[in-house]
């Protein structure tokens, strides 16, 4: 298991170093996208860690739900209030890099790349 934990976070940084390249070139959508990716990794790796399984989907709101039902239930409902409108939009930049004409703006990005940094410290800091 330890394995496949390790696989999902290291395809996160991975997404991750993606999406900061991506804004170095002014490609917000696809930054945005890579980092939604990366969320979504390190939520997944996380259940996987404490449960041995992650639901198959793609709702950061979704897996969060299931995260805190074993783990910070607290912190990760506040964690989700207050970033509500990011999660959406991280989300919608899932469905919308394949199907959609959206398009994100930089400010949308430094706010997604603030919250995955939160992210990451509230699930992988000791």
């Amino acid at each position: 298991m330890k394995r496949e934990i390790d696989i999902l976070l290291k395809r996160a940084e991975g997404f991750l170093k993606d999406a900061l390249e991506d804004l170095k070139r002014d490609d917000y959508d696809l930054a945005m996208f890579h980092i939604e990716q990366a969320c979504q990794l390190i939520i997944k790796a996380k259940l996987l860690d404490l449960t041995g399984y992650f639901d198959k989907t793609h709702s950061l709101r979704k897996l969060l739900s299931d995260l805190s039902s074993v783990f910070k239930k607290e912190e990760i409902e506040k964690f989700v209030n207050e970033n509500w409108s990011t999660l959406r939009n991280l989300e919608f930049a899932y469905i919308a890099s394949r199907y959609l004409p959206e398009e994100f703006k930089k400010d949308e990005v430094d706010e997604a790349l603030r919250v995955y940094e939160k992210l990451r410290e509230m699930l992988w800091s000791s």
